[in-house]
């Protein structure tokens, strides 16, 4: 008995009360997919390449399987989206200039030997279609071929807090994987984590 006449004071005395339930947290977004045979990279802005094409923020980029091989499904087809920290509410000129100097950024940086002659004649036009821009790019393939390339495809700006996400779609226009390019550029949302850049490489 005297036992038993312990038990309430050590419930009272000698024991923490029970815990708490933690707290919920908020469910963390998860990044932007990188599907299966495609292969991601992050950019940050000012662009290497294309300086003239100012925002602050990052670039994510999605290139479809076979990107760099001509005669594959997903040969030049690719989605990318600008997460930008400025508000880049631009017009459909706007959009066009800084694509514009994007490719031709892009094209003198990878054609080193300068075989690609006319460069001139890259240029990206974007015209109002509804919420979106229709783009019509004239490029040339640096990477492999350096023959000329016509892509098709679309830019929208969705406002993300005081900056913006800017989703495009470019391939060409009998692309095999433009539906899923689709499906991934409206997968990309403003509170996605992005991953680090790559470190620059070390002066040779």
């Amino acid at each position: 008995m005297r036992c038993l006449a312990l038990v309430p004071c050590l419930l009272a005395c000698g024991s923490s009360p029970p815990s708490p339930p933690p707290e919920p947290t908020a469910r963390q977004p998860m990044a932007w997919s990188v599907p299966e045979g495609f292969r991601g990279e992050t950019i940050p802005f000012p662009l290497d390449f294309a300086p003239g094409v100012s925002h602050k923020g990052v670039e994510e980029l999605r290139f479809a399987p076979g990107f760099f091989e001509p005669g594959a499904p997903g040969y030049w087809s690719y989605t990318f989206v600008w997460r930008t920290e400025d508000p880049a509410a631009m017009d459909a000129e706007a959009v066009g200039g800084e694509l514009t100097a994007y490719f031709r950024g892009l094209i003198d940086a990878v054609d080193q030997t300068r075989q690609i002659t006319d460069r001139d004649a890259i240029a990206v036009r974007a015209t109002p279609s509804g919420a979106r821009l229709a783009l019509a790019a004239h490029v040339f393939d640096a990477f492999r071929t350096k023959q000329a390339l016509d892509l098709v495809g679309w830019a929208q700006r969705g406002p993300c807090g005081t900056g913006a996400l800017w989703r495009f779609v470019l391939a060409p226009a009998a692309s095999a994987l433009r539906s899923q390019l689709e499906s991934l550029a409206a997968a990309a949302a403003c509170d996605q984590p992005v991953p680090p850049p790559p470190p620059p490489h070390p002066a040779q």
